[in-house]
């Protein structure tokens, strides 16, 4: 009988999911989902994923987010569901009234538990029965600033503290970054972007986070979606953008119907390393 138990507890440990600490301190964790069949005897492409919620709400058991993974999941990848500190809990939230170096604390902050979550996944990949291939890593409204932060900016917020975390492509809704010169040709990634091009909470252009005017504290340009994608076609690297011309800030939701061409784009430019620059345009 304990035998027979100890073959259950195993395979729900390597077929379903697992919930992994991997900040005692702050108390944040990530939730591992493995696919169907798992073999811990071969290489995997993993989905990794932050969640939205303008860095004070959100999480990553949200039902639109376990709806994300358990997609990522089914499509035969690892997908990996990263919580974060939430810091924007004043009264002023992350609006026009946060002073703009409490925001740039917070984009570091979140970048810093990201990168942090994915340096435990890689350098325990022995304990997560884990093999690694190619790691996407993405995320929606805070959680894509988040990660377009996190990588882009991880050399000038961190120094080499985070070198060995490899990222092989980002999956980015209704993101920007707070400095896109960071974004150079040596580095630049396949990249989704999916974005409501009339989005007045994260911009899709280069323009102030939540349309804050220069005179108010909160002020911060970002480069969103658009001006990011342009800088995939200069530097002649593979891009899917997903651009609504009427969408809001709705369009950093799941939008199931996209998913296919989404993963498709994820299978041909980076795992296959296929140079792909496709656009999809709705109202």
């Amino acid at each position: 009988m304990k035998y027979l138990v100890l073959i259950l507890i195993t395979f729900n440990f390597v077929y379903g999911q697992k919930t992994i600490v991997y900040d005692q301190q702050n108390n944040l964790a990530f939730d591992i989902y493995y696919p169907k069949n798992y073999k811990d005897n071969q290489s995997y492409n993993v989905f990794a994923w932050v969640h939205g919620g303008g860095f004070s709400g959100g999480t990553r058991t949200d039902k639109e987010e376990v709806e994300r993974m358990k997609d990522a999941q089914e499509r035969g990848f690892v997908s990996i569901s990263i919580s974060y500190r939430l810091l924007a809990n004043s009264d002023e939230g992350f609006g026009c009234d946060l002073p703009k170096n409490e925001k740039l604390m917070i984009f570091k902050e979140a970048s810093f538990d990201v990168l942090n979550a994915l340096n435990y996944v890689q350098t325990n990949q022995k304990e997560l029965k884990l093999s690694i291939n190619k790691l996407i890593l993405g995320g929606s409204s805070a959680g894509a600033e988040t990660i377009l932060n996190a990588y882009y900016l991880r050399d000038l917020w961190f120094g080499n503290q985070f070198n060995q975390v490899k990222i092989d492509g980002l999956v980015s809704y209704a993101g920007a970054i707070v400095d896109d010169r960071f974004v150079t040709k040596s580095n630049i990634l396949p990249t989704v972007y999916v974005h409501g091009l009339s989005d007045d909470v994260v911009p899709p252009n280069n323009a102030p986070h939540r349309s804050c005017l220069d005179n108010q504290p909160g002020f911060f340009p970002l480069a969103g979606s658009q001006t990011l994608v342009s800088l995939n076609k200069k530097y002649k690297q593979s891009s899917l953008s997903i651009f609504s011309k009427s969408g809001k800030h709705e369009w950093s939701g799941l939008k199931k119907e996209y998913l296919n061409q989404i993963f498709e784009f994820i299978n041909q430019s980076v795992i296959n390393s296929d140079k792909i620059n496709k656009q999809i345009r709705v109202n």
